[in-house]
């Protein structure tokens, strides 16, 4: 507990209990090798040629929700509380289930019990309401022994400025722009700070990546060495203007 009481107490100002729920989650996150590594095969990324460690712009906080710090706030609609429902990423072939998860009986977030779901956790904002909602899932597993890609095998392809759309289950959808793409090492605190609140509206999604390690004993066979983080900052949409109805005369005019 004197480790957990030290990352809080870097923080600084008093927290609500929830914030220190979502800051606890966090640490067991980054300090808990099971996360994200429960039934990988950590086979797939290490035959690849490819570099298994990507590192594209960064995972700091934008100055706000707009593409210039200056930028008039757009008015939009009052946001939506129906589920998440789905994750599109064009670039790199994604569209997936998205399932609402949370912490288990330990306080360690769970993850999906099988190579295709997201997981959207409970414990981050809902996608529409400001800050930032935090998603994971797998980069590989085992089907039968055999390795398969997983939800977030190709994530490290994804490029900056590329769109993340978000639809819930009443088919409104969100976008945001990828503003980072960043290989973590597994115990680095700064998966800390990418997990939690921001100001401004964000998505965090959260896969293994580097290099698989066996590790002689381990229940799980090893371990990656890294995690790889994606963060995208929402988009906000212009309204349509309306549409000038024309006039009695310029319809009667050959």
């Amino acid at each position: 507990m004197t480790f957990l009481q030290a990352i809080l107490g870097r923080i600084g100002a008093p927290l609500h209990w929830q914030q220190r729920r979502l800051l606890l989650a966090v640490v067991l996150l980054v300090a808990s090798s099971v996360l994200l590594s429960t039934g990988m095969a950590g086979l797939l990324l290490a035959k690849e040629s490819k570099p298994a460690i990507v590192n594209r712009g960064n995972l700091d906080v934008p100055v706000n929700g707009q593409d210039t710090p200056t930028a008039t706030p757009i008015p939009t609609p009052p946001p939506s509380s129906a589920p998440v429902a789905r994750m599109i990423i064009e670039k790199i072939g994604l569209d997936a289930a998205v399932v609402p998860m949370g912490l288990d009986q330990n306080y360690v977030p769970l993850v999906p019990d099988n190579p295709n779901d997201i997981v959207w956790y409970d414990f981050s904002t809902l996608p529409g309401w400001g800050s930032n909602a935090v998603f994971s899932g797998h980069v590989d597993w085992t089907l039968n022994g055999v390795p398969v890609t997983g939800v977030f095998y190709n994530l490290r392809n994804v490029g900056l400025d590329d769109i993340i759309k978000i639809r819930l289950a009443d088919n409104t959808e969100y976008e945001y722009k990828v503003t980072g793409n960043v290989a973590l090492a597994y115990d680095d605190p700064e998966a800390l700070k990418a997990m939690g609140a921001t100001p401004k509206e964000m998505i965090t999604i959260i896969t293994c990546g580097g290099i698989w390690v066996p590790e002689y004993g381990n229940s799980l066979g090893g371990n990656y060495t890294h995690r790889q983080i994606v963060r995208a900052e929402r988009v906000y949409q212009e309204s349509a203007l309306p549409v000038s109805q024309p006039s009695r005369s310029e319809r009667e005019m050959p």
